[in-house]
């Protein structure tokens, strides 16, 4: 006698690894049956929280939808991992389904402690509806799945269509909790214009914020509208609308594309629209408008960033707090001008997708990561670039006007001034006040030549300092492959060649290393400084300013032969009101300055030492820097002046760059020669007393 076919058998742990583990927010456990009542092909559904502290809440999720008969629940509803959904087909009423794997619908049944779900199919009466009661405690002290039957009773309802009842909500409805679900309710199928023929209630009356927020939008506050189209054949188009509907600009992905030579000049993906919605926050912006500056930013903190709709629906996390997938921040952070932010609009790309390439991983949370995909980000993000390239040069021609209507100005305001003085003045008076004007115009003119001489050097330095940023970022990958090759030669040697050869080839390798290290040093010394937190004002400790140069700098002192001796005053009383950065281009710029010094021919090759003190007079702080190398060999009231060097190589800006520094700082400055050889330099600047002036 042959024994029965044996086959799989589960455990009711397979319930909790593919329920609650699966897909631990409770938002997207509701989600995902509001996905199958749209894939039901009905018009509305309706999401009713109920809060009941000593029994857990209530769920009740209620669709106007096809319904199912006995036989669909059996075959479909209670057939985990398995869906008669096909990605490619459509639904009776034309719709591409958004439900394909069965395992979403168990991690919303296992939300609760036990679950009713009550439905009618739409070609049966009122008394052929059905329904199942699932009371999960009943699987706790089973062996398998199998043992729990779940019977099929009948029941009534008038209306076609599915009610799913969890009760006894295990997780707590807490703050948190409901700004997650109202914020997923909101983005399931986009506040946005244009919606579809599905609709989402909330009922939440122990939760009346949360029916607030998903009722309220400020899309008609925004300044301007991106729109992008993406069409089957690979090309794109984009165009920017002001607030009022008028277009700015448009252009097409041949356009776009040229600024991108290394880029496809097609994009290999399925037919996709971007919209972006960004907001000005400035008092003129929202002068006469029914909202607020700080109503629109609130909103913006709970959906704004750019999500992505695959076939009329959100798939988290695109758009999320923190996943910002199109990189829009960063960019920001690169070129802040004219380029929105997570935190200044709010947007969606959406992709029907009917070929079905697009495919979401098994917890619904994000698409696995497809050429497809990719592609559609980088349209996303081609487009971004182009809107922040027409922005800024709409900038720049506002620029160029204020700047040609500022000359004309003065011109004016000064006639307008001589005809006042004279019609108002006596004649004996007259000659005075237009010498007086004239001598009071031509300070304003030295001022403004001086000023005009600053911003040209400036300009310089900043594009000196933009290049040395790039070189310290992209100069990490050679380091890091100079470092792995010296590493692979000194094993090659040690292996390959006698214990001569070893020795005179270690030095050479140990001089690779040392150069790395110092370039690795410098690097990272040039992107330290520009650090934007290092620019903003506030109490800045001057000890902590220099143990951290001394630290960057103990490595290219130390490979010069030179001693770095650091006097602090006490720890936490050196404080000054400033920038940080500040404090750094004054002593960086004078360990420079010693450094060189000590390369100069006849310079001490020995016992090289700078000196670095801090101390507390009065109502100063004190620094100075003093060097023993060859002195300042030029006059002393000439080194502060820009373009005077007496290095061949030098710019002869670094003591300028001091000089305004202190200014800025509010300090004083002075240089002298210390024992007819080596350099003092010294800056006094303003104590910060009171912590109440930061």
């Amino acid at each position: 006698m042959e024994s029965p076919p044996l086959g799989f058998r589960f455990a009711p742990s397979i319930l909790v690894r593919l329920g609650e583990e699966l897909v631990p927010n409770l938002d997207q456990a509701i989600i995902e049956l509001i996905r199958n009542s749209y894939d039901a092909d009905a018009k509305e559904c309706t999401v009713e929280i109920k809060l009941d502290k000593a029994n857990g809440g209530t769920i009740v999720i209620s669709d106007n939808g096809s319904g199912m008969s006995s036989e669909q629940i059996l075959n479909n509803w209670l057939v985990l991992g398995g869906s008669s959904k096909e990605s490619t087909k459509l639904t009776p009423k034309g719709r591409r389904t958004v439900g394909d794997k069965g395992l979403g619908r168990l991690a919303a049944l296992r939300a609760g402690s036990s679950v009713e779900m009550i439905t009618r199919h739409e070609d049966s009466s009122a008394d052929e509806a059905h329904s199942i009661t699932i009371e999960w405690s009943k699987y706790d002290n089973a062996k398998v799945v199998e043992e729990i039957g779940l019977p099929l009773e009948k029941s009534s309802r008038v209306e076609p269509g599915t009610t799913t009842t969890l009760k006894g909500i295990k997780r707590i409805l807490g703050k948190s909790e409901t700004d997650r679900l109202g914020r997923s309710i909101v983005l399931l199928t986009s506040p946005f214009s244009g919606q579809s023929d599905f609709k989402v209630n909330l009922i939440a009356p122990d939760f009346p914020e949360l029916e607030a927020r998903v009722r309220n939008g400020y899309l008609d506050d925004a300044e301007y509208v991106l729109r992008a189209n993406l069409y089957a054949d690979g090309s794109a188009y984009a165009e920017v609308l002001d607030f009022k509907g008028d277009m700015l600009y448009s252009a097409t992905s041949d356009e776009w594309l040229t600024k991108k030579p290394k880029s496809p000049i097609k994009y290999n993906a399925p037919p996709a629209t971007f919209e972006l919605y960004s907001y000005v926050f400035n008092k003129n912006a929202f002068a006469g408008r029914g909202s607020t500056i700080g109503e629109v930013r609130n909103w913006l903190k709970v959906i704004g960033g750019v999500h992505f709709y695959h076939r009329q629906f959100r798939v988290p996390p695109y758009g999320d707090p923190g996943h910002d997938w199109l990189d829009m921040n960063l960019s920001r952070a690169r070129s802040p001008e004219e380029r929105p932010s997570t935190n200044t609009s709010v947007g969606r790309v959406i992709v029907d997708d009917p070929e079905g390439v697009l495919k979401q991983k098994t917890d619904r949370f994000g698409f696995i990561e497809s050429d497809e995909f990719f592609e559609i980000r980088r349209f996303a993000k081609d487009a971004l670039d182009w809107l922040a390239r027409r922005r800024l040069r709409d900038a720049e021609a506002r620029r160029d006007l204020q700047k040609q209507q500022s000359g004309e100005e003065p011109a004016k305001a000064r006639s307008d001034l001589l005809d006042t003085i004279s019609q108002s003045l006596p004649a004996t008076e007259k000659e005075k006040a237009i010498k007086a004007l004239d001598r009071l115009e031509q300070n304003f003119q030295k001022e403004l030549r001086a000023t005009r001489e600053d911003l040209v050097l400036y300009r310089s330095l900043a594009t000196a300092g933009t290049t040395a940023a790039v070189f310290a970022h992209e100069i990490g990958k050679p380091i890091r492959t100079i470092a792995g090759n010296e590493k692979t030669i000194r094993r090659r040697v040690k292996k390959y060649c006698g214990a001569e050869i070893v020795s005179q080839i270690e030095p050479s390798l140990d001089l690779i290393v040392s150069g790395s290290e110092r370039l690795t040093r410098f690097a990272s010394m040039q992107i330290d400084f520009l650090k934007r937190e290092k620019r903003r004002h506030g109490a800045v400790n001057i000890n902590k300013v220099i143990q951290t140069l001394h630290n960057l700098w103990r490595p290219i002192l130390e490979d010069a032969k030179i001693d770095l001796v650091l006097t602090p005053y006490k720890t936490d009383d050196a404080l000054i009101f400033g920038a940080e950065a500040l404090v750094e281009t004054i002593i960086t710029n004078c360990l420079t300055n010693s450094v060189s010094a000590f390369e100069r021919s006849g310079a001490r090759t020995k016992d090289r030492l700078i000196k670095i003190m801090v101390s507390i007079e009065g109502n100063t702080v004190a620094i100075e820097v003093e060097d023993n190398g060859p002195g300042i060999n030029m006059d002393i009231n000439e080194i502060w002046l820009p373009g005077r060097t007496t290095r061949q190589e030098g710019t002869g800006f670094g003591l300028t760059i001091v000089k305004d520094s202190v200014l800025d700082l509010g300090g004083k400055y002075s240089a002298s020669t210390v024992d007819t050889s080596g350099a003092l330099f010294k800056f006094v600047f303003p104590l910060l007393t009171n912590q109440a002036n930061i």
